[in-house]
């Protein structure tokens, strides 16, 4: 018999299974959070890329509004009148909100050009705006013949097939001009292909959806809203947690058994919250999951966002330079590795007797080099460290590495045997939760290569990568969608049982 129960059991901390679990915890089910770390908020777990995009969209505000998410609960966040800048070797752009603004920039950067881009702009403003949203995200993911051919016609109708080969292609000879587009979406989107459909980038650069927040501390202050929600409405969440085993009876998971003297947690429905990849290893070898194991091995990085962080006197910035930065070094080369950085600049409170800042620098990786030895990221790191002196000039001697730090010793360091990672240890997990992936989409629905049900009735998946090509919008979505998944089934269960009192 399971030593505990709870309605719900969540595994893992992306924000589309936060959101679930504090919609269907205010809604009088027993939630139960487990968090594979210490703490989603700790500093240096926070230490990568923390623009997030469409918190000013219709989804969003509705979830915070039926949360009861007051505005000051949300002081983590900060909306940017310029969201970032590119500068590239001849060229430095602010990227506005103001469309007009920044037709002002693209036309004095790119005279020659001007035309084309502004109607590559106009393009995506039109295909976003004329688009059903709504419509859309009511038959993603579709389940059963009938929806998925509702979702087949609806994309040959809206032209979401549609690819941006031949507008990139239009944009003009200067190189500079392709990689300041290719360098956004690098920024914003989380899958990587090599013809992106018209619909990816409308979603990342279109008028209303290339609004940028920034939030203060990382994107796990995000996910502690969610998780603080939560336990308001007495659910629970349980750190470091050790899964050891996930019990399954025929077509249900029965609980998730854990590490030490925690036991069993028996559950009405689990929500695999955490990378797809990670489920792998509890799933039963047998017939039934065969298909869902190839589909989610199928799902692979492309590349990894590192980050590491900088302290630094604020008076070497220069006049300006922006809180965000895309730095790219050559355009006629990949945009990976240290030739395309993502620089954000974080001031620490007003009152701070330091008076310094903090530099965080991302660079996109080949997801293969995740475990390449800390003398392989010295290397690229020197030649960061390079690269911000000449973007820079007057930092020498006023600019230092903070993260990560080889051989730094454990803030527990008065125990023997310490057990808190290392910085490295850190700066891997931090860019294993910011993958790119790769996708090979014949069709627009190639898009999404996994659905969030699975062969067991109860177990549904919320992992980052299902909707990962509509970014923080397909978390948005994908936890609202199981919500109602989740809640149908709960309500149809109830009048059963009080359909069932009345005939006794």
């Amino acid at each position: 018999m399971a030593e505990q129960y709870s309605d719900i059991l969540i595994l893992g901390t992306d924000l589309a299974g936060l959101i679930t679990g504090a919609f269907l915890a205010k809604r009088g089910l027993a939630v139960t959070v487990l968090n594979f770390d210490k703490d989603v908020s700790l500093e240096k777990k926070n230490i990568q890329p923390n623009l997030i995009t469409h918190l000013e969209s219709r989804l969003f505000k509705s979830i915070l509004g039926r949360l009861s998410i007051l505005d000051h609960e949300l002081n983590i966040v900060s909306r940017l009148e310029v969201p970032y800048q590119a500068v590239l070797p001849r060229h430095r752009i602010d990227v506005f909100r103001d469309r007009e603004r920044l037709y002002r920039e693209l036309k004095r950067e790119f005279p020659q050009d001007f035309e084309n881009v502004k109607a590559f702009y106009e393009t995506m403003d039109h295909f976003d705006a004329t688009l059903d949203a709504e419509k859309l995200q009511e038959l993603i993911l579709p389940k059963g013949l009938r929806a998925r051919w509702r979702f087949k016609k609806f994309v040959k109708t809206t032209g979401l097939d549609q690819r941006v080969s031949d507008l990139v292609a239009r944009l003009g000879a200067d190189r500079e001009v392709q990689a300041f587009f290719e360098g956004q979406l690098k920024l914003l989107s989380k899958t990587h292909s090599e013809n992106p459909f018209t619909y990816q980038i409308a979603k990342s650069l279109s008028n209303e959806n290339c609004v940028l927040f920034e939030v203060k501390g990382g994107i796990g202050h995000l996910k502690k809203l969610f998780l603080d929600k939560i336990e308001a409405y007495n659910g629970r969440v349980k750190n470091e947690a050790q899964v050891e085993k996930v019990e399954f009876e025929k077509r249900r998971v029965k609980g998730v058994q854990l590490g030490g003297f925690e036991g069993m947690i028996g559950c009405r429905y689990a929500l695999w919250n955490d990378e797809i990849r990670g489920l792998t290893q509890f799933l039963p070898k047998t017939w039934r999951t065969r298909r869902l194991r190839a589909r989610i091995e199928g799902v692979k990085p492309r590349f990894y966002h590192f980050s590491i962080q900088y302290q630094l006197d604020p008076n070497v910035i220069p006049m300006g330079m922006r809180e965000n930065v895309i730095l790219i070094g050559d355009p006629e080369v990949e945009l990976t590795g240290t030739n395309y950085l993502h620089l954000n600049v974080y001031h620490p409170a007003q009152n701070d007797p330091d008076g310094q800042a903090f530099l965080t620098v991302s660079y996109l990786l080949d997801a293969e080099r995740l475990h390449e030895p800390s003398s392989y990221f010295d290397e690229i790191h020197g030649r960061i460290a390079q690269s911000l002196k000449r973007l820079m000039p007057f930092s020498d001697g006023r600019i230092r590495l903070h993260f990560p730090l080889e051989g730094k010793a454990s803030e527990s360091s008065e125990t023997l045997f310490s057990m808190e990672k290392s910085d490295f240890e850190i700066f891997r997990e931090n860019a294993t939760a910011n993958p790119i992936y790769e996708v090979h989409p014949k069709d627009f629905g190639g898009l999404f290569p996994l659905s969030h049900r699975t062969p067991y009735k109860n177990l549904l998946l919320t992992s980052p990568e299902l909707l990962a090509a509509l970014g923080f919008e397909g978390k948005f979505l994908l936890g609202l969608k199981t919500i109602d998944e989740i809640w149908n089934e709960v309500e149809v269960g109830r009048r059963k049982a009080i359909k069932q009192r009345k005939v006794e």
